[in-house]
């Protein structure tokens, strides 16, 4: 499956909407456009995504008011996101190690497209089990350039390094590969 590439697997075109709109705005936009998330824009940066899933935990289960949340309130932040040119395998296993079901990804700088469990499944239904931690770790050679939070300091980095089943920003894969 390392043959076949995120970016011919994604959804194009994702819904961008400012971060200023209520969270029932941005539940209108999904109902009507049949879609389950939406990039959040902030002075022209993708800041965020907000699923039907945070719409669910963060507002309706704990008896908020919709119409007077922002988006920016309940958006997953800072934002994960994937290569275009990364193998459709690695992703999986990414969104598994990070308990995401969706994935913006990236070209050239700009984000093109979602990756989404259903994009998965319609192309190999077996990476499916991958995206739910149901197989053991394939992919465990290196692989550079993933965007997201550090395995071993919690810190965002642009430039993960995947190794082993874990992803570390450059600064811990370094003191983690001289032990």
């Amino acid at each position: 499956m390392n043959f076949i590439q995120v970016s011919e697997v994604m959804s194009r075109n994702p819904i961008k909407v400012k971060s200023s709109l209520t969270v029932e705005e941005g539940a209108k936009i999904m109902a009507q456009k049949g879609i389950s998330s939406l990039l959040v824009e902030d002075q022209g940066q993708i800041v965020g995504i907000v699923t039907e899933r945070d719409i669910v935990t963060k507002i309706a289960a704990n008896g908020m008011s919709s119409s007077e949340k922002k988006l920016s309130d309940v958006m997953s932040s800072p934002l994960i996101h994937v290569e275009g040119g990364m193998p459709l395998e690695t992703a999986a296993e990414m969104m598994w190690k990070k308990r995401i079901r969706r994935l913006p990804v990236m070209i050239n700088n700009e984000i093109v497209g979602i990756l989404t469990e259903n994009d998965i499944v319609r192309i190999s239904p077996g990476l499916i089990e991958i995206t739910r931690g149901i197989l053991d770790s394939k992919n465990q050679g290196i692989v550079k350039g993933i965007h997201g939070v550090c395995d071993s300091c919690n810190e965002f980095s642009e430039n993960l390094i995947y190794k082993a089943g874990s992803y570390y920003c450059e600064r811990c894969y370094s003191e983690n590969a001289q032990m």
